[in-house]
């Protein structure tokens, strides 16, 4: 029971101390910087962290113009938990309690990520002939269940273009430094012409069993205008609102948060292609 009590004091001092800094007056991602690292420590203590990363997390960016005093926070939450905070500021990398807290704060921004020109011409074209042509797609749906209705693909990941591809999500992971944070879990390709049908899904919930996942998208079409629709929106489910409307021209690649809701928009009645993405999904594993 004093253990109990002692670790609520030491949270309410924490959160005192927050409030002293006036957090919940600055801005961070559409939300107040208190809100933003109660919501980081929250996830944190969801993934089932020691508790010292989990005040680390609530005050991993202290030392961003709030705090120069380190010996005020070894006194809130102790040494090894500020040691974690100090190592963040001078490296988020540095290991891999660092990645922890660099990813639960970037999917408490609504990661969505976009990348553009990281394959030349020459690919796109290899890929796009590739999945269009050359693989055997199957149709999924039909009648009213179930109400998906698009092309699709599993990969295996063992000839030349999808081990390339793969080797590029991971390269690409690591350059964001969530790569050895991720196990992957599936990868597949879709094709959709106009007419199929798309729902609102998530690709990653977070419940006793799952802390979530990220999801790797390839936009396959090596040409697409603008006005073919088609894009991935995005939605705040919170405020009923789009996030994000990210088009599929040809070469991008979107890494976001598999947690948030999102959707395929269809395409124009007289685009005369399939609209062709190619998703990789890694589950968060930490341990």
């Amino acid at each position: 029971m004093d253990d109990v009590k002692i670790s609520m004091n030491k949270y309410i001092n924490c959160i005192n101390y927050l409030v002293s800094k006036k957090t919940q007056e600055i801005s961070h991602s559409n939300k107040s910087l208190f809100q933003h690292l109660i919501n980081v420590y929250n996830k944190l203590r969801k993934w089932e962290r020691e508790e010292d990363l989990c005040y680390a997390g609530l005050f991993y960016c202290i030392y961003n113009k709030l705090e120069t005093d380190r010996s005020v926070i070894k006194n809130l939450i102790g040494s090894k938990a500020e040691s974690l905070i100090y190592q963040y500021k001078e490296n988020k990398t540095k290991n891999k309690n660092t990645k922890i807290i660099l990813l639960a704060s970037k999917l408490d921004e609504n990661m969505i990520l976009v990348f553009d020109d990281y394959l030349d011409k020459q690919e796109i074209d290899t890929n796009y002939f590739y999945f269009k042509d050359r693989v055997a797609w199957n149709f999924l749906g039909f009648g009213r269940t179930p109400i998906w209705r698009k092309f699709n693909y599993l990969l295996k990941c063992k000839n030349k273009i999808e081990k390339k591809l793969k080797n590029h999500t991971e390269d690409i992971l690591k350059n964001i430094h969530i790569f050895d944070l991720l196990q992957s879990e599936r990868t597949y390709a879709s094709a959709n012409p106009y007419g199929t049908i798309h729902e609102s899904h998530v690709d990653y919930e977070e419940t006793l069993e799952s802390k979530g996942g990220i999801t790797v998208m390839y936009y396959l079409n090596n040409f697409w205008e603008f006005n073919f629709a088609g894009e991935t929106v995005f939605y705040n489910k919170n405020t009923q609102d789009i996030l994000k409307s990210v088009l599929p021209k040809p070469g991008r690649i979107t890494v976001f948060d598999g947690a948030i809701e999102h959707c395929a928009r269809e395409v124009r009645r007289d685009v005369n292609d399939l609209r062709m993405v190619l998703t990789f999904k890694y589950k968060i594993h930490l341990d």
